[in-house]
């Protein structure tokens, strides 16, 4: 199998390493020298282009699969461009010679709802207003996105992930350094380790129905307060006392995302809760 890997970091990387591990031939699709060269040393090729400059997508390979995972990665980046324009320049660059399939990697922040309720893959994003004009701007973009993946006449299916937490991307340090402030609020979070979005990534490359949207979470949304309280108590930090104001008021995410649907297509999950998935990191820390 041949798959070009757009925007290949965090995810894609450890999507790529897995699918070279199984045979298939891999190309990784970055704009940063430096990160270009961190590809080349796990064995996926390296094609250095800017998914806004069309001119650098003119010779791309001919491919089998290709992936979408883009993500902000310098302060001057900005949803529209990253997302929305980067992903239709990317669709029409592979016009003349189309993959016979495309899995674009969303967001769940594309959901208003902020009530602490369930969404699944019916549920409008839409359902009420958006907290903010930036989180208007920012899930349009994403939606509009999507839009072009699943409109283009490429078989392509769209896996919106929770929070994505892992080796390396955690709050862990964070919270023992004082950097930041564990947060004692009743609004549910959701998550996904990064092993789980690879599992999924592969599941959806393989059996994804075209034109479908699947959300991509653990089995255990929780509440912020539910999940620093744990954490806090597993690296020995005492707990602080909860400001008065907290609650599920003023947090843009609120809501708990089901996994049915990938779930029926045959995703297990490794870590179905975040005690798995950090209680592991913890584990790896502590032999590091």
């Amino acid at each position: 199998m041949r798959i070009l890997i757009a925007g290949c970091g965090y995810v894609g990387t450890a999507l790529g390493k897995v699918l070279i591990s199984q045979g298939a031939k891999v190309w990784g699709l970055r704009r940063d020298a430096e990160a270009l060269s961190a590809l080349a040393s796990e064995g996926i090729q390296p094609i250095a282009a800017d998914l806004l400059d069309p001119k650098t997508l003119e010779k791309l390979p001919d491919v089998d699969a290709v992936v979408f995972c883009q993500a902000l990665s310098r302060k001057t980046d900005n949803y529209f461009e990253t997302y929305t324009m980067g992903t239709r320049n990317l669709v029409a660059a592979y016009r003349s010679h189309p993959p016979q399939r495309m899995v674009m990697i969303s967001s769940t922040s594309v959901f208003s709802t902020n009530d602490g309720s369930w969404v699944t893959e019916q549920t409008s994003p839409a359902a009420v207003a958006y907290d903010s004009q930036e989180s208007t701007a920012n899930a349009q973009a994403l939606l509009e996105a999507e839009a072009a993946v699943l409109l283009s006449k490429i078989p392509a299916v769209v896996f919106r992930l929770a929070g994505i937490y892992g080796p390396g991307r955690h709050r862990i340090g964070a919270l023992k350094a004082g950097r930041m402030k564990p947060s004692l609020s009743e609004a549910y979070t959701n998550r996904i380790h990064r092993e789980d979005i690879v599992s999924g990534m592969l599941l959806l490359l393989e059996k994804g129905v075209a034109g479908e949207i699947y959300i991509g979470a653990d089995d255990c949304p929780t509440t912020q307060k539910e999940f620093y309280s744990w954490l806090c108590g597993q690296i020995g930090m005492k707990i602080p006392e909860p400001a008065a104001e907290a609650s599920s008021r003023g947090h843009v995410s609120n809501k708990r995302c089901s996994n049915q649907k990938i779930k029926e297509l045959g995703l297990k999950l490794k870590y179905p809760s975040y005690r798995e998935g950090y209680s592991e990191i913890l584990r790896q820390e502590a032999i590091a």
